[in-house]
């Protein structure tokens, strides 16, 4: 009896210290995974922890409002970024999320805490995520996007989507699995450094590393992916695989409906350079007044024109211009280049003197262009570009034929600055308080012979021939592109007067460019890119003289340019990208001057600029059998000009003496853009002729 009782009470003792056992344990591993407990037992909050720009907020079955920051998201929210937005979002297991400009994005079921998460789902645009895990453990979330779905196993990557519904997913630190929308069974695992775009019916394997795009073999294909052969190392460029192959070539029209994005860094003079090389638009404002001469503006155009100066002198300009729009001064023309890209101020001093010496005549020309613009989405950062340009003229006349030579260059320098704020921390290369920068410089030197004969009725006409050097850089912490080449141009012009009060004008001229870019950039293979343009414009003006103190003229001008790029990898020499475009115009241009007093007038003009334009993009498969779209300013998938068709210049003047004017124009697209505000100072000195 006893021993049975000491036995019961032997297990009773056993039963209770496993049971206070397990307690302690519990106790133990509750305390020491504190944050692993807590993210179990909370479910996952959302918040809008920064808006900068314009961003949409659309919830379900509640009408669309602008997202704020502090603002609490829930599932099925959409955020719509394409007027420029930039939003951060915060999560309370203390991951983040940064939406681009111009992106669509839909939240998805990310409350649950227990099981796979739903992040978002990304339609257009670009997104980066940085994922915190507790302890080094998993933190389980997905993102979808037209083609893809992406598992998280990394904790840092981006997500781009393209109009297309094409998807690249670029990792910058950890790994991830991106598996195809339709056949989930091809999956692949990045791993930092790598990129992969998934398009629509094709998936191959994945790119290397930078170290891979540049040196040997590409890494074999991973588990579970069908590996479709692109074409064969070495293959012409000439020869690009057929559309119906794997890697089928894309092809999209018109630009004006593409949102496809540049990757260069366009550090202002870069993109203002090459899109004055390649942009139509800039032609109708420099297609104006064509019916009047001015000598130190005709010399610098064509050097045999200098014979006009009879003794010396000089002019001065001082051009300071605020909210910048797409109207160019005509004396601007000369001196500077893409002057008439949207800028918010630009200051341009410039000097230009001709001298009659021993038979010939000596002069040229030095100028400053400084301009300046902040993102038009209203975020932090700002662009500033720099053109220093300087000219040598010699002519000489023999009895009513001219003949002369220029010699002139140009120097640019660029830098963009961009604050990125809260998400400061998740980009690479950045300074402690958040900035990125981009730098550019462009160099050009041209040649200029020109010829010029005076005929009857006071009629001149000049003909000219430019070649120039190009030389072009653009480099940001991840990205360079280097630009080398050369441009060659031709032009005439003829004006004479019909009678005492009316004169005319007309012009012509040619330009044609070619240019070879070598491009670096980050997740993609190195590769270069062979450019070409041609561009001709015409116009005829007419000069009117209505009474002795009101002058009218009146200008028609056309034109048209052709644009194509071939770009081609580096290490194979397979074809890329095979894009061509063309654009046309037309213009009508009115202006008159009325002198109110002898010291003070008005001015008025009014342009009207029709332009059309047509863009084809093919794409063909790299040496790991996937395609890319690259955009740059020379080659544009959307219009660099802006969509205004209707502009006006109005100003008033003062004439201190006929030697010294100053004027201010106000310019309007009538509300396209902002207007723009301009002093113009000019100051004749020397001898008077």
């Amino acid at each position: 009896m006893n021993e049975r009782v000491s036995s019961n009470r032997g297990a009773a003792c056993r039963a209770c210290l496993r049971h206070i056992g397990v307690a302690v344990s519990i106790a133990a591993l509750v305390l020491l995974t504190p944050s692993a407990a807590f993210a179990q037992a909370s479910e996952v909050v959302a918040r809008a922890a920064g808006v900068t720009g314009q961003a949409t907020l659309t919830s379900p079955g509640a009408v669309p409002l602008a997202l704020a920051p502090g603002f609490i998201l829930s599932p099925g929210d959409r955020i719509d970024t394409r007027g420029g937005g930039r939003v951060v979002i915060d999560l309370s297991d203390g991951s983040m999320v940064v939406i681009s400009p111009g992106s669509l994005v839909t939240l998805k079921d990310f409350h649950a805490a227990a099981s796979l998460r739903e992040l978002f789902e990304i339609t257009l645009g670009m997104v980066r995520v940085k994922i915190n895990h507790f302890a080094g453990k998993p933190n389980p979330y997905r993102m979808n996007s037209p083609t893809a779905s992406i598992a998280v196993r990394g904790t840092e990557f981006t997500i781009e989507v393209d109009s297309s519904g094409a998807t690249r997913v670029t990792v910058i630190e950890g790994s991830v699995e991106v598996s195809s929308l339709t056949d989930p069974a091809r999956s692949v695992i990045l791993q930092a450094g790598q990129s992969y775009r998934l398009v629509a019916g094709n998936f191959g394997p994945p790119p290397g590393n930078r170290g891979d795009d540049r040196h040997g073999d590409p890494p074999p294909p991973p588990n579970n992916m069908a590996q479709a052969g692109p074409p064969p190392p070495g293959q012409p460029s000439q020869q690009p695989p057929p559309p119906n192959q794997q890697g089928k070539a894309m092809v999209a029209h018109n630009d004006h409906d593409s949102d496809q994005t540049s990757p260069r860094a366009n550090a202002g003079t870069y993109d203002r350079y090459l899109a004055s090389l390649s942009d139509i638009g800039q032609m109708p404002f420099l297609l104006r007044y064509n019916a009047f001469a001015e000598d130190h503006l005709d010399s610098l155009e064509n050097p045999a024109y200098a014979t006009a100066f009879h003794s010396a002198e000089g002019r001065l300009y001082f051009l300071p211009t605020f909210n910048g729009g797409q109207s160019l001064a005509e004396s601007q023309a000369p001196f500077s280049v893409g002057s008439g890209l949207p800028s918010n101020y630009s200051i341009s001093p410039q000097v230009s003197y001709f001298a009659p010496v021993g038979g010939f005549v000596f002069g040229g020309s030095a100028g400053l262009s400084r301009v300046g613009s902040s993102p038009a989405d209203g975020s932090p950062g700002n662009s500033d570009s720099t053109f220093y340009s300087g000219s040598i003229v010699a002519a000489r006349r023999f009895g009513a034929n001219s003949f002369g030579l220029e010699v002139s260059t140009l120097k640019g320098t660029g830098s963009t600055t961009t604050t990125l704020g809260a998400a400061a921390g998740l980009w690479p290369g950045l300074s402690s308080d958040g900035l990125t920068s981009a730098t550019s410089d462009v160099t050009q030197t041209r040649l200029t012979a020109g010829y010029s004969r005076d005929l009857a009725r006071r009629a001149k006409f000049g003909i000219y021939y430019r070649y120039g050097f190009i030389d072009a850089k653009d480099r940001d912490p991840a990205n360079a592109t280097l630009t080398s080449g050369h441009s060659s141009e031709l032009g005439v012009r003829l004006r004479g007067a019909l009678t005492s009060r009316l004169s005319y004008g007309l012009t012509a001229s040619w330009l044609g460019v070619s240019l070879v870019d070598g491009l670096s950039r980050t997740g993609l293979v190195d590769s270069h890119e062979r450019d070409r343009a041609h561009r001709a414009a015409a116009a005829v003006g007419l000069g009117y003289s209505l009474t002795r103190r009101t002058l009218l003229t009146f200008d028609l001008a056309g034109g048209a340019s052709h644009n194509s790029a071939l770009r081609s990898e580096d290490a194979t020499g397979l074809l890329l990208q095979d894009s061509g475009g063309s654009a046309r115009f037309g213009s009508a241009h009115v202006a008159v001057q009325r002198d109110l007093t002898r010291r003070l007038f008005l001015t008025a003009t009014f342009l009207h600029l029709w332009q059309w334009s047509d863009l084809g993009v093919a794409l063909y498969p790299d040496r790991y059998g996937y395609v890319t779209e690259v955009s740059d300013s020379f080659f544009p998938l959307t219009p660099i000009a802006n969509a205004a068709s209707r502009f006006s210049d109005f100003g008033a003047g003062w004439r201190f003496n006929p030697n010294l004017f100053l004027q201010y124009l106000y310019t309007t697209d009538y509300g396209v853009t902002p207007g723009t505000h301009t002093l113009m100072l000019r100051y004749t000195f020397g001898k008077e002729r």
